[in-house]
């Protein structure tokens, strides 16, 4: 199943080896079994390390927890695949961020795809250009204008159809972390008494002309910004009027 749902698979040759190593101790190795269970316990830490391959197989199930964090981290690839029925990932207090900091980010559903913001608002921003396409008919939106296309027929349905002058949005864009080896700065406004700007609006300007906008958090920072070269990054606060 893992293989046709082309998810990343197993490294089933190294549990066969070691099975076949253990099988009535045709290699050296140590094969620990109790009828009624198995316990490893201690105050301080249990660390397993291989230069192979470690494995954890259940019958039923195979549980992970703890009281504060649980970190993930691969030198190439993490693979999550379940086979008959659903994959859940719940977040009950803080946020979720998904990223792809260098590549694609792809979804897809042989079924219905629904996005729902309970009780807040949905934004879709892109730095070029976002294409909606349905049975052929068309919506392009960038930087040059809005983009009707449809080989039927266009409907508008409303009370009031206005027509008004030229006018953009500015939104706040969001800057992913280059490698470790890039340069990283952040900026903290505060005031001559020390209080810090927060929920401030500022423009940033990148030492290639790219301009960022965003607003303070709640200690008068700016979001993380990262350049190839040490070089000058001007930012300042906007004004309200």
């Amino acid at each position: 199943a893992a293989v046709q749902s082309q998810a990343h698979l197993a490294d089933t040759d190294s549990q066969n080896q070691l099975n076949a190593n253990l099988t009535e101790l045709a290699a050296s190795g140590i094969l620990a079994y109790a009828q009624e269970g198995i316990a490893l316990t201690s105050p301080e830490n249990i660390q397993l390390s291989t230069s192979n391959s470690i494995t954890l197989t259940a019958e039923n199930q195979t549980d992970i927890s703890a009281l504060k964090t649980i970190s993930v981290s691969s030198g190439e690839a993490i693979g999550l695949f379940a086979h008959k029925q659903e994959m859940k990932l719940f977040a009950n207090q803080g946020d979720i961020e998904l990223q792809a900091q260098n590549a694609n980010l792809a979804m897809a559903a042989k079924q219905d795809i629904k996005v729902d913001s309970v009780d807040g608002n949905i934004t879709l921003t892109a730095d070029k250009e976002i294409t909606l396409i349905c049975g052929g008919s068309y919506i392009k939106i960038s930087s040059e204008g809005i983009e009707l296309g449809t080989a039927g027929n266009l409907r508008f349905k409303s009370a009031v159809l206005q027509k008004m002058g030229p006018v953009s949005l500015n939104h706040p864009s969001h800057q992913l972390p280059l490698p470790a080896t890039e340069n990283a700065i952040k900026f903290h406004f505060i005031d001559e008494y020390g209080t810090d700007y927060i929920n401030q609006p500022y423009i940033a300007i990148l030492p290639d002309g790219t301009e960022i906008h965003g607003i303070t958090d709640k200690e008068g920072k700016t979001q993380q910004f990262y350049t190839e070269t040490p070089d000058l990054i001007n930012v300042h606060l906007i004004k309200l009027v």
